[in-house]
């Protein structure tokens, strides 16, 4: 349950920043799948994920991928300096989402390994 409702969170933020400007279509593209996967792999290495978990992880990833790239999108043709005032909080709001997914994901021992790690 409470994965559904982070997931529709992030989706409802990645709908109002998107619905801000023109249309914004977000296509999962071989490089997003790549670097989810990747960074999914960097998981694994450090807790050992399940298959199941692995699935999960390798999502919440791919979520942050596409919303980064409806970002990218939303920032088409603004001056620089609006894109570099908004990416570090966007950067932020990424980062939290993964570690709220990771922690419905995990289970504590691994959460807990995944956080000294990440220290």
């Amino acid at each position: 349950m409470r994965k559904s409702i982070l997931t529709l969170s992030f989706v409802f933020v990645a709908l109002a920043l998107t619905a801000q400007d023109s249309q914004v279509a977000v296509r999962d593209t071989p490089q997003m799948t790549a670097k989810a996967a990747e960074r999914t792999a960097v998981v694994h290495k450090t807790v050992t994920l399940t298959d199941a978990q692995t699935a999960e992880v390798n999502e919440a990833y791919l979520q942050v991928e596409r919303y980064h790239q409806a970002i990218e999108q939303r920032f088409e043709g603004q001056p620089a300096e609006v894109k570099e005032a908004d990416m570090p909080a966007q950067y932020a709001n990424m980062d939290d989402h993964v570690e709220k997914r990771l922690a419905t994901i995990l289970t504590p021992d691994q959460l807990a390994k995944w956080q000294e790690a990440n220290k």
